[in-house]
């Protein structure tokens, strides 16, 4: 595979490979969209927010005593449509949903990029939606977990009450088991975010993230994981763990990669220089210091399994 390869797969494709991202509110579904996003390059791909296809705002939800997580409360027709619009090569005109004010802004144009992700609270909801998909995530993180990062982003970013989100957060509870829970089943790959074990005491931000896929059919072209032991038997980067086996989950046999700790910046950089060959983009500067987090460097393999699908560099999806 030469180093333009991936460049002329995109400006090669007449149909987007669309990504979708599903989760509860607050799962963090958007850290890992975005990261995605910026290893493969902003200017290739294009992202839509699910909220964008509410039915009805903050203020008719609340007459109509309504989540937002209730397949009625929104529109997957239309989404669906301008999926296939996309898909298509056809501009779309996309609502928005603003959550500032909780009503809709006028709709904008939205042209289809080379890679397409959506996110949201439904993308895997029926099989319609889900024949739109090439490659399909779902976000699972502890409840405690997405509950502190709920009150932090609705609170902190979006002007709520902190009892406004917690009486939301057991209101919504039956709806996301009904509604979102079940969607896990239909992923190729569930992010599973636990607390971490490796983290200090007045660190937050760090967190075991394992990465399940179904067994892979094809493989993945030779990427090493390089280990320096010069840093790793004193310890000098602070204690990580690093775990591989497989696992059982909504009845499917599933490989895991578990990740935990501050790992070693060498430990990700020959996945990350392949990236860098094939996008032009660096990725690992954009995450400062010389380590980096199971964040990362699951965002990192994501990614280099989009290439390889965008690149079909094998035979059958894996």
């Amino acid at each position: 595979m030469t180093p333009d390869e991936y460049h002329i797969a995109l400006s090669e494709s007449t149909t987007p490979l669309i990504i979708g991202v599903a989760g509860d509110s607050g799962s963090g579904k958007t850290t890992f969209t975005n990261l995605i996003r910026v290893i493969l390059g902003p200017s290739v791909v294009g992202t839509i927010t699910l909220d964008d296809y509410h039915r009805y705002d903050r203020e008719e939800r609340a007459e109509k005593r309504i989540t937002p997580l209730h397949p009625d409360a929104n529109r997957f027709d239309r989404l669906a449509s301008d999926l296939a619009d996309l898909r298509s090569g056809k501009v779309i005109s996309k609502p928005v949903y603003n959550h500032e004010t909780g009503t809709f802004d006028p709709e904008v144009r939205f042209a289809p990029r080379n890679i397409i992700i959506i996110e949201g609270l439904h993308p895997l909801f029926n099989e319609e939606l889900r024949s739109l998909i090439d490659i399909s995530i779902y976000v699972d993180p502890d409840d405690d977990v997405k509950f502190a990062w709920k009150l932090r982003r609705d609170v902190g970013d979006r002007g709520y009450r902190r009892e406004e989100v917690l009486a939301e957060i057991e209101e919504r509870k039956p709806d996301f088991e009904k509604y979102i829970a079940f969607q896990r089943k239909y992923a190729d790959i569930i992010i599973r975010i636990e607390e971490s074990s490796c983290a200090l005491p007045d660190d937050s931000s760090l967190y075991r993230v394992s990465l399940l896929q179904a067994i892979p059919v094809g493989c993945v072209p030779a990427v090493p994981f390089t280990l320096d032991l010069a840093r790793i038997l004193p310890c000098a980067d602070g204690p990580f763990s690093i775990g591989s086996g497989e696992v059982m989950l909504d009845d499917r046999r599933l490989s895991s990669l578990t990740l935990d700790g501050y790992l070693p910046f060498g430990f990700a950089r020959s996945l990350e220089e392949s990236i860098e060959e094939q996008t032009t983009i660096c990725a690992l500067p954009f995450f400062p210091g010389r380590t980096i987090t199971p964040t990362n460097v699951v965002a990192l393999l994501i990614a280099w399994r989009i290439i390889c699908r965008r690149c079909s560099l094998t035979e059958e999806p894996f």
